[in-house]
């Protein structure tokens, strides 16, 4: 018989409109109406809908109707309810059985719209149990089609989600799996789930998830929050658009990979991963960071690269465990100050951002080994910045410099420096002392020469001094005996030295589109041990 409950327990069934366009063979003459149960397409386990004119909406008028109503049918089953459920995550009421089977087969799509759900939960209808009591109390002498007794089902106590609770991490896996259909191709039924692809469980319990580039759509499901051993996920490369609050609950996760997806916003709840070491979020949509941040006290690498930040907040500079701060390709017009407090910081990347200036307290920055800022329209930089002492790794390549400080000649420690594509006529004489250099660019400037003291820089190995307007290379040059690689193509040079035939370690020389007619012989020998070397057509090597 029917079960009911208080009218105060009673759940509202959201858009519980029904269609109909076939019907398995009837005892009576049955209603003519079409109706729908969702604006629009059906699939192929649903009736396809109707107009917006022939939509109802399930009503007790539907009890007085002497044919069964369509309204009160399974767009499944195609036959009247006998255990009602809506689908929380869509609204749309399907028979129990029925619906739970389509999410086996197909993961959590809904039946009707085709679209994903973000959960398979699904809670009994109580209005239309009611209403589909009440038809049958007013028609005594009638079984519905598909029925085998006149009596309404006992609700069932499976909502979608009994493995979650049945089997701990291990039903919230099978349930993530039938949600998913991605999923199904990689993690075999028939398999265990301590032997699906990229699962690591360690005493039952699910401690890493590595589900990179499979895909997967909408959103996250709420039930991950369950896997509180969890402590590595991966899920980088989806096309996930949402990540549920629940997520907030994995106090073990010290690892936390969504780059690239389609995430557009964050809970207050997700900023309460406390145990986070490394974060991120690159190449999302997000245009805003909150300043619950601040409280991610343990991360060491955060990636924000490639999504739409226009500012960071000053909360930021709380995170004094970062070791690496990935700001690459957002819409940065500025940095706040208290970047400064990050005292630990290693590597800091903000290029092909929109910033014309920097903080002075970035240059507080003592650990800082590398400072990535290429692709911004900075004019200039602060004299300050000789106090990055730690600093390696320099890259200013494509902003708008029309000259470097002296003091640069002060990083001891630089091994790489990128200046290609500025706006350099020239540079200081303690540019030149930096001994430690070992790749130099400074392609496409407007360099008309270079001094001798290029000499001193006895680590080189690779020097971009193509594309500028030389008209002459120094001699000196034919002391950078670590040289693997020197490009001087695109200048205007009608000689080259002959000691560059000395550097036997070259493997490339390019001097082609230059003003050459010929090249000493040393240098056309180099091609004998190996190096490649480009000259334009018609250009001779001396005898």
């Amino acid at each position: 018989m029917s079960v009911t409950r208080p009218q105060a327990e009673r759940a509202d069934t959201g858009d519980p409109e029904s269609s109909r366009c076939s019907m398995a063979p009837a005892k009576r003459q049955m209603s003519s109406t079409s109706s729908s149960l969702a604006p629009g397409n059906a699939t192929s386990e649903a009736r396809p809908l109707q107009p917006a004119h022939a939509q109802r909406v399930f009503s007790a008028s539907d009890a007085d109707l002497d044919a069964e109503p369509e309204v009160l049918m399974c767009p499944i089953t195609r036959t009247m309810f006998r255990d009602p459920v809506v689908v929380v995550d869509s609204g749309h009421t399907y028979e129990r059985s029925a619906i739970l089977s389509h999410f086996r087969r197909n993961g959590a799509k809904d039946p009707l719209t085709g679209l994903s759900l973000s959960s398979a939960r699904v809670m009994t209808n109580w209005a239309v149990r009611q209403i589909v009591q009440a038809w049958l109390e007013r028609h005594p002498g009638v079984t519905p089609d598909g029925w085998d007794s006149r009596e309404l089902l006992e609700p069932s106590k499976d909502d979608g989600t009994r493995t979650f609770d049945d089997e701990g991490d291990v039903g919230v896996l099978r349930a993530w799996r039938t949600m998913c259909p991605e999923l199904q191709e990689r993690w075999p039924e028939d398999e265990q789930p301590e032997d699906w692809w990229r699962v690591t469980m360690e005493d039952g319990r699910v401690v890493e998830l590595e589900l990179v580039d499979l895909g997967l759509t909408g959103g996250v499901p709420a039930e991950i929050g369950q896997l509180t051993s969890l402590e590595e996920l991966y899920l980088n490369g989806n096309q996930l658009t949402s990540v549920p609050a629940e997520i907030g609950r994995l106090a073990s996760l010290t690892g936390l990979h969504l780059g690239y997806n389609q995430l557009t916003g964050l809970s207050v709840e997700f900023w309460q991963l406390t145990s986070l070491g490394e974060l991120d979020l690159r190449g999302n949509q997000l245009t805003s960071v909150p300043a619950d941040i601040g409280q991610l006290t343990s991360l060491r690498v955060l990636r924000l690269g490639g999504n739409k930040l226009t500012s960071l907040p000053a909360e930021i500079g709380q995170l004094t465990s970062l070791t690496g701060l990935l700001l690459q390709g957002n819409q940065l017009t500025s940095v706040p100050a208290e970047i400064g407090q990050l005292a630990s910081l290693e590597e800091l990347y903000l290029n092909g951002n929109k910033l014309t200036s920097l903080p002075a307290e970035i240059w507080q920055l003592a650990s800082l080994e590398g400072l990535f800022l290429s692709n911004n329209p900075l004019t200039g930089l602060s004299v300050e910045f000789w106090q990055l002492t730690s600093l390696r790794e320099l890259d200013l390549r494509g902003n708008q410099l029309t000259s470097v400080p002296a003091e640069i000649g002060r990083l001891a420690s630089l091994t790489g420096l990128h200046l290609d594509h500025n706006q350099l006529t020239g540079l200081s004489v303690e540019f030149w002392q930096l001994m430690s250099l070992r790749e130099l660019d400074l392609r496409g400037n407007q360099l008309t020469s270079v001094p001798a003291e290029i000499g001193q820089l006895a680590s080189l190995e690779k020097l971009h001094l193509d594309h500028n307007r030389l008209t002459k290379v120094p001699a000196e040059i034919g002391r950078l005996t670590s040289l693997k690689e020197l490009w001087l193509g695109g200048n205007h040079l009608a000689s080259v030295p002959a000691g560059i035939g000395r550097l036997t370690s070259l493997k490339v020389l390019d001097l082609h589109i230059n003003k050459l007619t010929s090249v000493p012989a040393k240098i056309g020998r180099l091609r004998a041990v190996g190096c490649d070397v480009y000259l334009d057509d018609g250009v001779t090597v001396d005898e």
